[in-house]
This record gives structure tokens, C-alpha cells and sequence, in this order.
């Protein structure tokens, strides 16, 4: 069966339409987080891009979709790469993606009509190649890194990115014409590739956005908990902002700690799921032991957790954080032998970054994930990081 360029067109778009439709509306009735509205923006991207395509196709007269569809194809690749962001907690760079599609859609109109399927291609082949690569680095740092689910959305965005890539290098070299641009890097093979894309990426969002994902049409008035006995993750922000806001008026230190399980993917791969399960509560139950009995606990993703608790004295938080890193190398887990229970963990404390939740929560993130990226098993103090990144140290 020989598929032609306009029913390839066609077999994307209605791909798109249908994966885009579906997550978009669950976003909807779900009033989802930001994560997944900024993932929901890039499947509208898509689809703006694919009926951008087909109005072209249909009606040359109608040159100014290309410079519709490029914008819009930057634009979906750009908000997925802020997803991530959010996804890992931190904050989003919309202004960005939408400066790279006005510069898209702009060098695709400037062509005019006489400008073709290519119109702008070198500004749209740079920019979505960018973006894509920025998106699978993303799912390879914090959050995203340590979930075996993320795995799909790194393969799609690479594979995304060196597509782009390789099409930019033969357009510039080759040109359009040419039999190896036409043959292997040319519109046909981008739709196929798009399609069998588009199916991983939408299973691997919606899996994502499913762990992290609270019901949230019920109103709740105290604290819900989950099955390790932590708070979860919305009540956690609930509580812990309460007991910021009460700490600042009584004058109160307070130190935020964030907890990272180490190695959970080879975990997952070495001993399967269930095995996993047992190795996380076992992990959580020290948490929970080790830490002062006032403390806000929660579970804030797959195997981090978030503590939150009144600093009687400076220098305490990271006392705490090192017992609890020396207790996690001391529990054993009869279910999985020869596993080393550890933890990247980060301090931060209300002295250096005050009483809003969001900067002392990202404070101690980013720490954690520093902690991890050294080697895993270590106390980084958020504070000490930052110092030790400013330029004019020393």
C-alpha cells in the first residue's frame, strides 16, 4: 500500500486531534496542575499546527498557515519543555517559547506567498530542535529523573529534537530537492514519525500527570494522609504555608528539608514494583522516626518527601538532615538484598529565604537535586550552594 504526502497529512492530524482532544479535556474536568496545563497547551499547539498544515495543503492561496503552523509548532514544543519545568518545580519560561514563535511565524510570513512549504524552515527546524532538546534534558533532572515514566517522554523529545536537528543540517547542505532530504528527512517520513511519537508522548503525560494528580473536587478541612502515613502532597503545601505564616509571627526559625530516595529507578528494575512499594515505605517509616515530632511530613512524589519543622536552634536542620541520611543507611530491607537505602537531601531554612513556601520549598529541591547529581547518599545546604555558585564569591 503506497501512502501519499496528503493522506499522511491527514492520518497526523487526525492523530493529534485525537490525543490532543482527550488530554485536554481531562485537564479540564480534572482542573489539573500547572504541569499539565502547560502539557495541554502544547497538544493545542498541535493541533493548531496540524489544521495550520492542512489549510495549506488544500489552498495555496492560503500562504500565511505556514507561518501559522511553524509559530504553533514552536509553541507546542516550547510548552511541553515548560511542563517538565513545572513538573520538577521550576518556574515555567513561557516568555521565551513565545518570543521563539513570534520569530518563527514572522520568518515564514516575511517570505509572502512566493515562500512555499519552506517558508522560515532554517528559524523553525533551529527552534523546535532547541526546544525538544531542552524538554528531554528537563525529564532527565529532578522530579522527572527519578520516574521510570518519564523514560517515554525522554526518548520522544530526543528522538523529536534529532529529527529537527538532521532536517535543519540536510535542508542547509542538501537542500529541499535533494533525494536525501526528500527520501528520509522529508514530510512523509516526519508524519510517521509523528504519529508513533505523539501515541508514547500521551501515554507517558498522562501516566505522569496521574501520580502526581489529587482529587481535588472534595473539600477537605484537615489534613488527608497517605498510605505511609505522610501527609499528601496538597495538604502538605496547606499545612506547611500555615505553619510558615504562624512561625513569622511568633519569630520562629524554620528549616524545610526535602528528601530524595536514591536509585529508585534500579530499584524498580532490579527487584519489580511490589519490591519497590515495600523499599519506599520502609524509607518513609524512618523519615517519619527520625524526625522532630512536630514536624510536617509530606509525600510530595515517588520516593520525596518534604519535611517541614520549627529550627529550636541554628544549625539543627542539618543535624537533623545528617541523622536521618546515617538512620536510612542503617535500615534494612529483608525484600531487597544487597539494596543500600540512601538519599540526597536538602536544607533550607526560613533565615536565608524567608516564609513564602514556594522559594524555601524550590531552595531545598534544588539542593536535594544538587545533593543527587554529586553522587547521591549527601546533606546539601541550600544556602552554602548558592553562595558557593555567585559569581564574585571569594
Amino acid at each position: 500500500m503506497t501512502l501519499d504526502q496528503q493522506t499522511l497529512s491527514l492520518a497526523t492530524g487526525i492523530v493529534v486531534l485525537t490525543a490532543g482532544l482527550l488530554f485536554v479535556f481531562e485537564t479540564v474536568v480534572r482542573r489539573d496542575s500547572t504541569t499539565s496545563r502547560l502539557w495541554s497547551l502544547g497538544y493545542l499547539g498541535g493541533m493548531l499546527t496540524a489544521f495550520s498544515y492542512l489549510l495549506w495543503a488544500s489552498s495555496p492561496s492560503m500562504w500565511w498557515a505556514v507561518a501559522v503552523g511553524n509559530a504553533a509548532f514552536v509553541v507546542s514544543a516550547g510548552a511541553i519543555w515548560n511542563g517538565n519545568r513545572s513538573f520538577n518545580g521550576r518556574r515555567s519560561l513561557v516568555e521565551v517559547t513565545l518570543a521563539a514563535a513570534v520569530v518563527t511565524g514572522l520568518a515564514a510570513a516575511v517570505a509572502g506567498p512566493d515562500g512555499g512549504d519552506w517558508a522560515g524552515a532554517p528559524v523553525w527546524l533551529l527552534c523546535v530542535a532547541v526546544l525538544a532538546g531542552l524538554g528531554a534534558a528537563e525529564t532527565m533532572t529532578g522530579a522527572l529523573r527519578k520516574d521510570i515514566n518519564a523514560r517515554g517522554l525522554t526518548i520522544v523529545l530526543t528522538l523529536q529534537s534529532a529529527l529537527f536537528a538532521a532536517r535543519l543540517v540536510a535542508y542547509l547542505v542538501f537542500g529541499t530537492e535533494s533525494d536525501v532530504f526528500s527520501s528520509y528527512l522529508g514530510t512523509m517520513t516526519t508524519s510517521i514519525v509523528t504519529i508513533v511519537l505523539m501515541v508514547v508522548a500521551a501515554v507517558s503525560m498522562s501516566v505522569l500527570r496521574s501520580e502526581t494528580s489529587f482529587a481535588r473536587s472534595r473539600s477537605r478541612t484537615s489534613p488527608v494522609f497517605t498510605a505511609r502515613r505522610l501527609v499528601d502532597n496538597e495538604s502538605f503545601e496547606q499545612v506547611a504555608a500555615d505553619r510558615l505564616e504562624r512561625a513569622q509571627n511568633h519569630d520562629e526559625r524554620v528549616a524545610l528539608l526535602h528528601v530524595d530516595l536514591d536509585d529508585l529507578d534500579t530499584i524498580n528494575t532490579a527487584f519489580g514494583r511490589s519490591v519497590a512499594d515495600v523499599v519506599i515505605t520502609a524509607y518513609a517509616t524512618t523519615i517519619r522516626n527520625g524526625t522532630p515530632t512536630s514536624s510536617v511530613i509530606g509525600e510530595v512524589g515517588a520516593g520525596r518527601i518534604s519535611i517541614v519543622f520549627t529550627e529550636a536552634q541554628p544549625g539543627a536542620a542539618l543535624v537533623t538532615a545528617t541523622s536521618l541520611r546515617r538512620a536510612l543507611l542503617d535500615t534494612d530491607v529483608p525484600e531487597a538484598p544487597g539494596a543500600s537505602l540512601t538519599a540526597s537531601i536538602g536544607v533550607a531554612t526560613t533565615e536565608h529565604y524567608g516564609y513564602d513556601l514556594t522559594p524555601l520549598h524550590q531552595a531545598a529541591r534544588t539542593a536535594a537535586d544538587d545533593a543527587s547529581a554529586s553522587g547521591g547518599n549527601r546533606v546539601s545546604d541550600a544556602w552554602l550552594l548558592e553562595l558557593s555558585k555567585r559569581p564574585d564569591r571569594g
